[in-house]
């Protein structure tokens, strides 16, 4: 995708291309490794389509049951999936980082509505297709369309593993488990810093808020976490204390 000769000419006399080129040449190996492989074979039309897009923090960029008109391909930052059907209330129930797409899984499925409501965690930077240029391109390109589907089958094994751990994990258990895949997603340089409110912890491991407060004071008192009003602190050490917690009754693959 990068390399090619043609892709780079073009890009010389066309501003959108350039911003592109432009975006991805500063992003981290993986991720542009990642976009390579993906595009290998895709045609100049789909990089002449394609739109660069930078979302402020906290956009709902996607909405449940609004047309899922667009394929969004998220190249730097992280969104979170918020469900807003549990008992009323706004239940933010995973995260994304960069890469992940967005509306492929409709475009898979054949719906002709996004199914789940997305906001932007930090500022973010988007590649974007209109669903009919995308679905033109991996009806074609069928390597495309295979990391694609592979991505999506993936996601959806490990969510429902996920749902399935949770179903017989205590609410301080539960807790644990969430501050592990926090860990797993943020950290960097073997420290991972990050905000919840005692709202969110309640919704995620079913304890009362009460109950949360003294499950988080239990924690912090155990040397699994470091707590302050919402802010969290998990350094490398403490994130093998809870794997090996977890892997006491939950099997580590």
């Amino acid at each position: 995708m990068f390399t090619n000769n043609k892709l780079l000419n073009d890009a010389e006399g066309n501003e959108n291309l350039n911003n592109i080129m432009t975006a991805i040449e500063v992003l981290p190996e993986e991720t542009r490794i990642h976009l390579q492989e993906l595009f290998r074979h895709a045609p100049l039309f789909i990089f002449q389509a394609m739109q660069l897009k930078d979302i402020k923090k906290d956009t709902y960029f996607i909405r449940e049951k609004m047309p899922a008109d667009r394929v969004y391909f998220l190249i730097s930052g992280r969104v979170q999936a918020v469900e807003h059907r549990v008992l009323g209330t706004s239940y933010n129930f995973t995260h994304y980082n960069a890469f992940e797409s967005f509306g492929t899984m409709e475009s898979l499925l054949d719906y002709d509505l996004f199914r789940t409501t997305l906001v932007t965690e930090v500022d973010c930077q988007f590649l974007i297709l209109s669903r009919e240029d995308y679905e033109k391109w991996t009806e074609n390109d069928s390597h495309a369309l295979k990391i694609i589907s592979k991505e999506t089958c993936e996601y959806l094994l490990e969510e429902a593993r996920r749902d399935r751990l949770l179903r017989f994990l205590s609410g301080k258990d539960s807790l644990l488990m969430l501050m592990m895949l926090e860990y797993e997603e943020r950290h960097e340089d073997g420290i991972c810093r990050f905000e919840l409110t005692r709202q969110q912890l309640s919704e995620f491991s079913g304890l009362s808020l009460r109950t949360v407060n003294r499950a988080v004071q239990s924690l912090e008192e155990e040397g699994f976490l470091h707590h302050n009003r919402g802010h969290f602190k998990i350094d490398s050490e403490q994130y093998i204390k809870i794997k090996e917690y977890m892997n006491g009754f939950v099997a580590d693959e």
